[in-house]
C-alpha cells in the first residue's frame, strides 16, 4: 500500500489529464493504487483515502509517564502498568499469585491467567455495597501493592528489566547532552526534583534525566507526509496539562533541548506557524473545558468588526445533549479553518469517560473525518475511560464497532521502547476505517455502492448499473451528490472538504 502523501501525489499528477477530458465524455477513472491493502480499497475517494484525521491523546499512560493530577510518579506508573500486563496464577497452598509469562502484554497468553492487577483487585475488593472507608482503604492497599510491583521481594520482580529497559528508552540518548546539562541518571519520582525558578526552562525540562512528556508523539511524521490533521490532547487537571504544553510549545519552537540541533540532537522542522509551517502548538484560546453537560472555551479571542474594531473576549460555550452544537463547535470554531491545529480538553470529573463524538450511525455517516482517542486506560473488552457517543443519536457506539477505528488502547511498554508506535497505531486505524467504510457499501445480494467518484469512473456498462439502477433500486441513499455540488457530511451540515 502506497503511503497516502504518495497517493494524494498521484492524484495530483493526473488531474491535468482528467480536466481536459472533452464535455460529456465518461470521467477518466483516479489513478490506480499500486496495490491494495484489503480488497476494494481501490473504491475510496482520494479525500476518503487523505481523510481529515483528529487524534485526540489521553495524557497519563500514552504520552505521559506519570499522572501530576493523581500525585503518581513514574516509578508507580511504571510499575502499575506492568501489573496490568504481568499474567500468572494463584497458588493453592499460598493463595498468592504466582508470575507465569515471561514478556508484559496487553492480553493473556491463556484463559486459565489472571494479571497481578486483577489478583489486587480480588483480595482487596472495593464493591460499591461497602462501607465508604473500607472500600477507599481497600483501594489504597491494591494501588500500593501494584505500585511496587517489580520491587524486591514483590511478585513481579521478574519484571524489573521490562521496566529498567522503559526507563533505558525514555533517558536521553545524547552524551554530549547530558555532560551540558550535568545529566547523571534518570530520576523516576518527580517530587524529589521540583522546577526550580531560577533555572531556564531547558533546565527544568530536562531536570529528570529522561522523557516524561511525549512531545512529539505523531505530530513530526504526520506534518512531513503532508497529512490533514488535528490533535486534541485530553487531560483530567490544568495541572496534568500544564507540562505537555510548555513542552510542545518549546519542540514546535525548535528550543526543546533534546530537538534543537544543539548537543548532537535532532533538530526538526518548525511546527510554530513560521516559514509556511503548520503552527501545532497548544494556545491557550484553545483549551477548553468539560463540566455539567457544557464544552466551554472560556478564554477565546476578541473579533473584528466590521468597522475594524476589535469586539471584546467571549467564551465559546456548547450545550449538550444533543451534540450537534458541540460537535460543530469543536470542528468548525475551535479546529476548523483559521482554528487551531492543536486543542485541549479538560476534563475533571470524567467518572462515565471521556467524551469522544463520532458521525458514526453504526455504518460510517462520515467518511472524510477520522476520531482516534489513545488512551492506556481503555479495556480488552469495554472502551472504559472513553464514552463513545454518535453525534446525531446521542447513543453509544459498540465497543466492537469503535475498538481500533475510533480507539486505540495504548500498550505504554511498547510506546515507551518502540519510537514508531503511534505512526503505525495511526495507520492500523485509519486502515480499519477505510475497510469499514467499503464493508458497509455493500449491499444485499453481494452488491457494492460505491464513493461518488469511483461510480463515476466506471465503464459504461457498468456505470449504468450502479448510477441508474441502482440509485432506482435503492434511491440514491449511498452514491452522494451530483458532481459539482459540495459534499457535506449527511447529517451534519459542515464541509469537512474545506479544512
Amino acid at each position: 500500500m502506497a503511503p497516502p502523501a504518495a497517493k494524494a501525489a498521484a492524484a495530483q499528477d493526473a488531474a491535468p489529464e482528467a480536466e481536459a477530458a472533452a464535455p460529456g465524455d465518461m470521467p477518466a477513472p483516479p489513478p490506480p493504487l499500486e496495490s491494495e491493502a484489503f480488497p476494494g480499497e481501490g473504491q475510496l475517494t482520494e479525500d476518503e483515502r487523505s481523510r481529515w484525521l483528529v487524534l485526540h491523546f489521553a495524557l497519563p499512560r500514552t504520552i505521559m509517564t506519570c499522572d501530576l493530577a493523581a500525585h503518581r510518579s513514574t516509578e508507580s506508573e511504571l510499575n502499575d502498568v506492568l501489573s496490568q500486563m504481568a499474567w500468572g496464577t494463584v497458588d493453592p497452598g499460598s493463595s498468592e499469585w504466582v508470575l507465569e509469562s515471561e514478556e508484559p502484554t496487553l492480553d493473556a497468553p491463556h484463559s486459565s491467567l489472571i494479571s497481578y492487577k486483577e489478583f489486587c483487585e480480588r483480595a482487596y475488593p472495593a464493591d460499591d455495597e461497602m462501607e465508604e472507608e473500607a472500600r477507599q482503604e481497600n483501594l489504597l492497599m491494591a494501588a500500593e501493592k501494584r505500585a511496587a510491583f517489580t520491587s524486591a521481594g514483590e511478585p513481579g520482580f521478574k519484571f524489573r528489566p521490562m521496566l529498567e529497559q522503559m526507563v533505558k528508552c525514555l533517558e536521553f540518548q545524547s552524551k554530549a547532552l547530558k555532560k551540558a546539562y550535568d545529566i547523571k541518571k534518570p530520576i523516576l519520582n518527580e517530587d524529589d526534583v521540583p522546577a526550580d525558578p531560577s533555572r531556564t526552562e531547558a533546565h527544568n525540562i530536562l531536570r529528570y534525566g529522561r522523557t516524561y512528556v511525549d512531545a512529539v508523539f505523531c505530530s513530526s511524521n504526520l506534518t512531513k507526509s503532508n497529512r490533514r490533521f488535528s490533535v486534541v490532547l485530553r487531560a483530567s487537571s490544568e495541572e496534568q496539562l500544564a507540562p505537555v504544553q510548555q513542552e510542545l510549545a518549546a519542540f514546535c519552537q525548535m528550543q526543546h533541548p533534546c530537538y534543537d540541533g544543539k548537543n548532537k540532537t535532532q533538530k526538526p522542522p518548525p511546527m510554530n506557524g513560521e516559514k509556511g509551517s503548520r503552527d501545532m502548538r497548544l494556545h491557550d484560546a484553545a483549551v477548553g473545558s468539560i463540566q455539567s453537560g457544557k464544552l466551554v472555551f472560556d478564554r477565546r479571542p476578541g473579533r473584528v468588526a466590521e468597522d475594524g474594531t476589535e469586539t471584546e473576549p467571549e467564551p465559546a460555550v456548547y450545550s449538550f445533549p444533543p451534540f450537534h452544537d458541540c460537535y460543530a463547535g469543536l470542528m468548525n470554531q475551535i479546529l476548523g479553518p483559521g482554528g487551531a491545529n492543536t486543542a485541549a480538553i479538560v476534563e475533571p470529573n470524567a467518572e462515565a469517560g471521556k467524551l469522544l463524538l463520532v458521525d458514526h450511525e453504526g455504518g460510517f455517516a462520515e467518511t472524510q473525518v477520522q476520531h482516534v482517542f489513545f488512551d492506556g486506560r481503555i479495556g480488552a473488552a469495554d472502551s472504559g475511560s472513553v464514552d463513545v457517543r454518535d453525534v446525531v443519536s446521542g447513543e453509544p457506539v459498540p465497543f466492537a464497532q469503535a475498538k481500533d477505528v475510533f480507539l486505540h488502547r495504548v500498550d505504554l511498554f511498547q510506546a515507551a521502547t518502540d519510537p514508531e508506535y503511534f505512526v503505525r497505531a495511526v495507520e492500523a486505524c485509519e486502515l480499519n476505517m477505510s475497510s469499514g467504510i467499503v464493508g458497509s457499501r455493500k449491499v444485499e445480494g453481494g452488491e457494492e455502492h460505491l464513493a461518488p467518484e469511483a461510480a463515476k469512473a466506471l465503464p459504461p456498462v457498468e456505470w449504468l448499473h450502479h448510477n441508474i439502477i441502482l440509485r432506482c433500486s435503492f434511491s440514491g441513499a449511498l452514491l452522494g451528490p451530483p458532481s459539482g455540488s459540495a459534499w457535506t457530511s449527511p447529517r451534519l451540515m459542515f464541509d469537512p472538504s474545506s479544512f
